[in-house]
């Protein structure tokens, strides 16, 4: 009797102790009030992805805000102590420097087509640009020069050159760059009548969509130069706002050579529009030479639809004068 009381006893206290330690020891430990919202180091957030579907729910609108994706980062990088290769991977999407600038604004009916010169001088940018009349002696480099440098141009180019070059044509679109209208054969338009003028253009505007699958709008470029201010009245009744001049000339056409042509890049100064012609293979050798030394000199090298935008914005922040 005795011996049965003992192990009754014995089976009592051992039942009471692991009764005990069960009631110690959680199943699915959780950190300490204290250390939720800290990191490891002390520096910065830890917050689990448990953590973040429960204050998303908890919070007025967090379902519109997470059917709209996560918020953009803070301009200038991440904030606090935590290593870059802490920070969660960001969604595949175009970097600002892909992201095409907005539209420009149309002119009214009935004006001519705005003559562009240069840009505003407050923009810190050059726009390079290349003609394509005749011959692609230089094309190929070119493009191969501006994929170094990670640079986007514009390309004007004449409908003729387009179907005569199919595959350079499509390359400057797949690359990313800029095309405006050049006209189909590139005469001089101050000398042809009205009718011949608009078909010009828009036959060099077929021809440039066919080959490059982009719309040459708003941007035209007269050959030579050569302008008027009815001819521009045409050039704009023909969907073209811009007719787009330069400042720098390198000449490159009369084949000075690398360093001459580089001389005369080098001239731009802020909002300055540069000629060059894709015939010309020195204008390769000549665009890398210049490319580094412009940026060092603080300017971006911009499409000219970016230069005009930059202008567009620099006008409209210019403070009204006149009036009482």
């Amino acid at each position: 009797m005795a011996n049965t009381q003992r192990r009754l006893a014995a089976l009592l206290l051992l039942a009471a102790l692991l009764a005990a330690c069960a009631a110690g020891v959680p199943s699915d430990p959780s950190p300490p009030p204290s250390a939720v919202g800290a990191g490891a180091s002390g520096n910065g957030p830890d917050t689990t992805e448990q953590e973040t579907a429960g204050d998303a729910a908890a919070e007025p609108g967090a379902s519109a805000e997470a059917e709209q994706g996560p918020a953009a980062p803070p301009a200038g990088g991440p904030s606090g102590d935590l290593p870059s290769a802490d920070l969660p991977a960001q969604a595949d999407g175009p970097t600002p420097a892909d992201t095409p600038p907005a539209p420009l604004p149309d002119l009214p009916e009935g004006e001519p087509s705005r003559l562009v010169v240069h840009g505003d001088r407050s923009c810190a940018m050059v726009a390079l640009t290349y003609d394509a009349g005749s011959g692609a002696d230089g094309a190929e480099a070119i493009l191969d020069v501006l994929r170094k440098h990670g640079v986007t141009a514009t390309f004007f180019l004449t409908g003729r050159w387009a179907e005569q070059f199919p595959d350079l044509a499509r390359r400057i679109a797949d690359e990313g760059h800029e095309v405006g209208n050049h006209t189909y054969s590139h005469p001089d338009l101050t000398t042809l009548p009205d009718e011949e003028v608009l078909q010009q253009i828009a036959d060099g505007e077929e021809a440039i969509r066919l080959a490059t699958g982009l719309d040459p709008r708003p941007l035209f470029r007269e050959p030579y130069g050569a302008f008027s201010d009815h001819e521009r009245r045409l050039v704009r009744q023909a969907g073209y706002s811009y007719s787009i001049y330069w400042e720098v000339d390198t000449l490159d056409w009369t084949f000075p050579g690398v360093e001459a042509t580089t001389e005369r890049i080098l001239r731009a100064q802020a909002g300055s529009i540069v000629l060059m012609h894709l015939n010309v293979a020195d204008s390769a050798a000549a665009s890398d030479a210049a490319i580094g030394e412009l940026r060092a000199r603080g300017y971006e090298i911009v499409p000219v639809s970016r230069l005009l935008q930059c202008t567009t914005e620099a006008e409209a922040a210019q403070p009204e004068t006149g009036g009482n």
